[in-house]
């Protein structure tokens, strides 16, 4: 053979062939990771979101004194919210959620379709059964002593979701006061 008429030989092309096949496989498996953040982010942005709705519900019970300071503690202690984790659903006559008066169905939440226009027929509803909510008062003591500051307490609101078997939890958590 003269060296004006070599080729390539079928070792180079398979070692070719498997160099792409493997860039091409590691392309799907980031694409396919990167689909399963988006779906994961979407169910922690909802509880999260659930999370801080449960809070500012709070607050604007006492900004508008539906419920009193003394009000704003777990049942055992008086209070108005029930001990453990429930499912979201609707708010009783009250507007705030984890009371006694809570019933009705699971929330559920409506996202646009393919089309991306929300309020026609190929909207997407998505139950939010999967999710658990739970509002935990506890006092706070003073920095200089161990005296129980009677102003001001703790809220955490913890949100629990599923993904893939494997239990999360977000945590809202804020400061409240007597005065408004």
């Amino acid at each position: 053979m003269r060296s004006s008429e070599a080729g390539v030989s079928i070792i180079e092309v398979l070692l070719a062939s498997f160099i792409l096949t493997v860039a091409l496989l590691s392309v799907a498996m980031t694409m396919v990771q990167g689909i399963s953040a988006i779906t994961i982010g979407q169910q922690q942005l909802i509880a999260k979101q659930k999370a801080q709705e449960a809070l500012e519900s709070v607050i604007m019970a006492r900004n508008t004194q539906d419920i009193g300071f003394t009000q704003i503690a777990n049942a055992a202690d008086g209070g108005v919210f029930v001990a453990g984790y429930t499912g979201i659903v609707g708010m009783g006559v009250d507007g705030i959620p984890n009371t006694g008066d809570d019933t009705g169905t699971v929330e559920s939440l409506t996202f646009s379709g393919p089309d991306g226009n929300l309020g026609n027929s190929d909207d997407v509803t998505v139950s939010l059964t999967g999710y658990q909510r739970q509002i935990t008062v506890s006092t706070i003591t003073l920095p200089s002593s161990a005296t129980v500051d009677p102003d001001i307490r703790r809220i955490d609101v913890d949100v629990q979701y599923t993904v893939r078997g494997v239990a999360k939890t977000v945590r809202v958590s804020t400061l409240i006061s007597r005065f408004s």
